[in-house]
């Protein structure tokens, strides 16, 4: 496998920031909160431990027994969370009242959807791991001139599935509530060059990411993955925003904040990497070329 790291933006480092020139004023604590202890986590944490100092921020995984306690002594005014990952936020924000957060490891459906039951939507912000579609497709034909026509399967609960203003050669293949998912796939993979696939848990998750795979594979049609977890499990190309590069462009978005309205932070991810799984290519004998 060939992994090539397409960033936009410099990721050289700038020298460590001192945590109270986010805030202008006192010195704000800075606490991070994990959807899990894991190590998805803590590489999106790493660049903000070492970028941000006096003080660092402190990491807690919401499954920790003192989650709620720290989550609680960091709701102030001159307390900034940084969320990583949707349970995450969903935690900060049945708890937290004053503190701003920021989030990451998240995509933007997800996020829209909790701050709709947030009290107070103003104190949040966000950088979503979303790579928008037609930038993927562009990527996926430059890598594959072939690739014409994109599918998307998506569950019909999917509130911010693309429909109108689409482009003109992806087609969506929504699962119906009682429908066998298998069946979109083929539905899909014989009218399509290769499947787009989106952050969506009820289509891509543990239990069906392998019958996906070998259903696709069988019929000839590639996936173009959104995640490092599906360029693993056997995508052909996946376009995704790593942690660590979330976590870098999450410190540039502090050091750059400039006292606009905190909810103003929400914005894409500008940095991404483009994984091609060269074993699949072989299999499905598809040329994948370097632009």
């Amino acid at each position: 496998m060939l992994m090539m790291a397409l960033l936009i933006g410099s990721l050289t480092w700038a020298p460590r920031t001192q945590a109270t020139e986010i805030f202008q004023a006192t010195p704000p604590r800075i606490l991070f909160v994990a959807s899990q202890e894991s190590d998805i986590h803590q590489r999106a944490y790493e660049p903000l431990r070492r970028g941000l100092a006096h003080p660092s921020p402190l990491f807690i995984a919401v499954s920790s027994p003192d989650a709620e306690p720290w989550m609680r002594h960091f709701d102030c005014a001159q307390c900034l969370i940084i969320t990583s990952g949707t349970s995450a936020l969903q935690t900060v924000i049945d708890i937290t009242r004053q503190a701003r957060v920021l989030s990451i490891v998240i995509p933007m459906e997800n996020h829209e959807r909790l701050i709709r039951t947030a009290s107070d939507p103003t104190r949040f912000a966000a950088l979503f791991m979303d790579i928008p579609l037609e930038h993927r497709m562009r990527i996926a034909s430059r890598h594959v001139p072939a690739f014409r026509r994109f599918g998307m399967v998506t569950s019909q609960t999917r509130s911010g599935s693309p429909s109108e203003g689409q482009p003109s050669n992806l087609r969506l293949f929504p699962k119906a509530p009682h429908q066998d998912l298998l069946e979109v796939f083929v539905q899909a993979a014989r009218q399509s060059d290769a499947i787009l696939t989106l952050p969506d848990r009820e289509i891509y998750n543990s239990r069906t990411i392998v019958s996906i795979m070998m259903t696709t594979y069988r019929l000839g049609t590639p996936l173009i993955g959104h995640s490092e977890a599906l360029h693993r499990a056997g995508a052909l190309i996946s376009i995704y925003a790593d942690p660590e590069m979330l976590g870098e462009e999450a410190l540039t978005l502090l050091r750059t904040w400039n006292g606009e309205d905190w909810q103003t932070l929400r914005r894409l991810t500008e940095r991404y990497q483009v994984s091609i799984n060269h074993q699949v290519a072989r299999s499905l004998r598809i040329t994948v070329e370097t632009p």
